[in-house]
């Protein structure tokens, strides 16, 4: 089996020979972070290149960022062509497709160096907290499509299925932590880090049963309980990271409690009045909108994520740091049975309803359930949302689904994709 020092030789080796591409990003996000320094050369280039080659933004006599328009993902469905550069239509692109935790999933084109700078993004924040390039590492997720023998070897990755994250699974990931001393790290969404934390709390796991370096989060996130159990059964950094599927890595904090550190290598983000655009004032919560720097096949500018921040930065146009990100609330859903079911489980049962403008799933009681739909008629059936739910939640489950023509926000401005009104006591969904 490979190691992790030999991997790493490889990693590098192979880029080399593409020409350093990713080496040269990660000396760059390393250089600039680490200087507190940001680009405003690449914002300039970002947006003279938006002017020039994207037709949404072809013609304006934009002076500089804030007059550019705030965007959504709604935005971008709505108008996806005019969104794409006409520099990068017949180049090669990737393409990010987001769970749509807004209720709006849509795809995302990065240009080849972008996608190689969020490779270098994601190398640099994991080894600033202890997780270097080619160690091995647990990924507790609910899958899109299971990984393959080889990219486990090659990941040097412990993929950990929770599409039903019951008691079993738990278990499971508790033996393997223990009996694989090699393991140094876990990457889990926080609502699994929450489930994990009691389960192995209230066992009274101690540090010296595992050899962990550092814990990722993401997604949401994590409470100081769920990171006061996690510091005491593993006794390592609890590691929040703020992130997204259509970007990279945004922000991330330096140690279990303290504030966000943001990405100003990539990306320049502001923070916005909830009820105005704005800059949001010191100390005061704001709508997070970010321009992704190096993204020019699909350039997001001002791009609203629907995420809430406060930031006690003097600055208020140039911030570095975050705090009390209020990333929006999934509630965890319950199966018949009472098992515990990951707000990402929808997010992938779901994916494939790719039309859809927004989807909403409510838990009323033990066996009762409601899905909203907006943009489902006469696309796809009820027939074929219900036999997806049942495959999920038990063929006894009372389903009542709903094509309505808007699902509304709640009055922070934020939306919800999963509500449940029903709950249990803890200890029935283990």
């Amino acid at each position: 089996m490979i190691g992790p020092a030999a991997r790493r030789i490889l990693f590098w080796g192979m880029d080399a020979i593409r020409n350093g591409i990713v080496k040269e990003h990660y000396e760059d996000i390393s250089a600039k972070n680490e200087s507190d320094s940001f680009s405003t050369e690449q914002l300039e280039k970002l947006l003279e290149h938006a002017k020039k080659t994207v037709p949404f933004y072809r013609n304006q006599d934009y002076l500089n960022i804030n007059e550019f328009p705030i965007l959504t993902k709604k935005d971008f469905k709505e108008d996806y062509d005019a969104f794409k550069s006409h520099a990068f239509l017949n180049s090669t692109t990737h393409e990010m497709s987001t769970s749509g935790s807004t209720g709006t999933p849509f795809i995302i084109q990065q240009d080849i160096n972008k996608r190689k700078r969020t490779v270098a993004e994601l190398i640099y924040f994991n080894h600033i907290a202890g997780q270097k390039l080619g160690d091995r590492y647990m990924y507790i997720k609910a899958f899109l499509k299971p990984k393959s023998f080889m990219e486990r070897i090659k990941q040097n990755v412990i993929p950990v299925e929770i599409l039903r994250f019951d008691k079993s699974v738990l278990e499971e990931i508790r033996l393997t932590l223990k009996k694989d001393k090699s393991i140094g790290s876990i990457l889990a969404y926080s609502s699994s880090y929450e489930i994990l934390a009691n389960y192995l709390y209230d066992l009274q796991d101690k540090p010296d049963m595992f050899n962990l370096k550092a814990l990722f989060s993401s997604s949401a996130v994590l409470t100081d309980d769920t990171k006061d159990k996690l510091v005491k059964v593993f006794g390592c950094p609890v590691i929040d990271r703020y992130s997204n599927q259509e970007n990279g890595v945004l922000a991330q904090t330096k140690e279990t409690y303290g504030n966000f550190y943001i990405n100003r290598a990539s990306y320049y983000i502001e923070l916005l009045k909830i009820s105005g655009d704005e800059s949001a004032a010191k100390g005061e919560p704001g709508r997070i909108v970010i321009t992704d720097l190096y993204n020019f096949a699909m350039p997001m500018i001002r791009y609203d994520t629907g995420d809430l921040a406060v930031s006690d930065d003097d600055n208020r146009n140039n911030l570095k740091t975050l705090r009390n990100i209020q990333g929006r609330r999934v509630d965890i859903i319950f199966d018949t049975e009472g098992s515990m079911m990951t707000p990402h489980t929808w997010s992938v049962h779901m994916r494939k309803y790719n039309q859809l403008k927004q989807w909403q799933f409510i838990q009323e009681d033990k066996k009762k359930y409601i899905l909203k739909v907006n943009g489902a008629e006469g696309i796809y059936s009820k027939d074929d949302f219900d036999n997806t739910l049942r495959s999920i939640l038990g063929s006894d489950a009372e389903i009542d689904i709903q094509y309505v023509d808007e699902i509304p926000v709640l009055a922070s401005g934020k939306f919800k994709n999963t509500i449940c009104n029903y709950k249990p006591d803890h200890q029935e969904s283990l």
